[in-house]
């Protein structure tokens, strides 16, 4: 094929086409001698100053250091080298041959760090099948179609099989964990695998219900009790949840005095309607939960040591999503999954936003995370949600905090100042010998750090 004679239009399909292209890529005749390349290979090359020119003439200017492509030409035979100088890069040189000469070499050239991110992607998707499937198998057993529970860390499978052991005992359960943990999702779980799956399961805020209102909430009041009282009394929470259980969510909220008429409830088993002047009996298993540290709680003296005992027989703690990384990107499909279908759309994540919704910290836990993906779901027009999206999502127009908090290795911060030391010089200078003078490195040296930062 003789590059040089095809139309204008056709050589610029051409151009398109390996524009689209996320290798780097080269053609050259058969001679060495440029006639296309795109944007990913130039680096800070100008266009004008590559194209036509050999590959040789590249080299020895000490413009790129080796060239796959002259290899090629004097092997005649597809070639692969690993060229190394500040990234790794993995360069396929493939001859076009017309009888029996090379006519022309298509160069492609990719950091190996993108093969080892797919690589690594492959391998994990594969230890997703494999490990602790067993074990899984019977886990996910134990769970209700209606639970949206991920297993894929350690610490979860754990905290489940502390649930099922909970749940076929039918004691009282303290489950501890930061807000958005998802406490009454195990709770659910006890339930739901306990013999008193049959009967009611109740779940109350108690931090959300006002102080003077918890009392005939959770125990009912009789008719006249109070102004506004309905003239037929009401049946508080524990009277509801008789023969079921009864999740107290933020147990670490209620006052002193309102923990001392619990105390009593749970040491009789029955409760006293407001307003009223007979004990009632109740058959209701306890399950409590708190985001707050109750045994600190105790100890500076806000939390009765007593009731802290009764709730405390079978202790739960579930760990925040941060200190369980391998939930997270199931839990992301997972929510994806739900809110497709809810909303009829078909939107898929990138292996990169991926990246950094793994690496953010989530101090709101999954249900910060949860709604996220809601979001972004709901608002992202493209069918694709990128980083730049997840980003945006996250931080808004603030600089990302991860990067400010000091969790960045030493690698990592020479890497990032390395990377905002070119841009700056690259707007700076127009042309690629002032800028390798100003940082002190070689062009080839340059065209490398450009290709690693992804820099234009």
């Amino acid at each position: 094929m003789d590059f040089g004679h095809l139309t204008e239009e056709t050589k610029k399909y051409v151009r398109a086409i390996i524009e689209c292209i996320d290798d780097g890529v080269w053609i050259t005749d058969g001679k060495g001698y440029v006639m296309e390349t795109n944007t990913q290979a130039l680096g800070c090359q100008r266009r004008e100053d590559i194209i036509g020119k050999n590959m040789k003439e590249l080299v020895d200017q000490g413009i790129y250091d080796a060239s796959v492509t002259l290899e090629v030409i004097r092997e005649k035979q597809k070639i692969t080298r690993i060229q190394r100088d500040e990234t790794e890069v993995l360069v396929t040189g493939i001859p076009h041959m017309e009888n029996g000469e090379i006519e022309m070499v298509v160069c492609c050239e990719r950091e190996l760090k993108e093969l080892d991110i797919m690589k690594e992607q492959l391998r994990l998707n594969k230890e997703k099948m494999d490990l602790y499937e067993s074990e899984l198998e019977y886990l996910r057993s134990v769970l209700s179609k209606e639970v949206d529970l991920v297993l894929e860390s350690r610490a979860m499978q754990n905290v489940v099989e502390l649930a099922v052991t909970a749940a076929r005992f039918g004691s009282r359960v303290l489950i501890e964990g930061e807000t958005g943990v998802g406490k009454e999702i195990v709770a659910r779980i006890i339930y739901r695998n306990g013999s008193r799956s049959k009967g009611p399961f109740i779940a109350v805020n108690c931090g959300a219900i006002p102080e003077n209102l918890l009392e005939s909430e959770l125990f009912g009041y009789e008719k006249g009790a109070f102004t506004g009282a309905s003239e037929k009394g009401k049946k508080g929470y524990f009277e509801l949840a008789n023969k079921g259980v009864l999740f107290l969510d933020e147990i670490g909220d209620i006052s002193l005095n309102f923990q001392a008429k619990l105390l009593r409830v749970l040491q009789e088993s029955e409760i006293m309607r407001v307003g009223g002047k007979q004990a009632i009996p109740v058959d209701v298993q306890v399950i409590a939960a708190s985001n707050r540290n109750l045994r600190e709680r105790v100890a500076e003296g806000d939390f009765r040591d007593d009731l802290f005992y009764r709730l405390n027989t079978f202790p739960i703690s579930v760990p925040p999503l941060r200190k369980r990384q391998r939930d997270i990107v199931p839990l992301v499909y997972l929510f994806a999954e739900n809110f497709n279908s809810k909303y009829g759309t078909k939107k898929e994540f990138s292996l990169s936003s991926l990246n950094i919704l793994q690496k953010y910290r989530w101090p709101g836990n999954v249900r910060e995370l949860e709604n996220l993906i809601e979001r972004l779901i709901l608002t992202v027009r493209e069918d694709i949600i990128t980083e730049n999206h997840v980003r945006h999502m996250l931080f808004g127009e603030k600089e990302n905090p991860e990067r400010k908090d000091g969790n960045k290795t030493l690698k990592e911060a020479i890497e990032q100042t390395e990377k905002e030391l070119i841009e700056k010089y690259m707007e700076q200078y127009d042309n690629p010998s002032d800028m390798e003078k100003a940082l002190g490195i070689s062009r080839a040296t340059l065209n490398r750090k450009i290709m690693k930062y992804g820099l234009r």
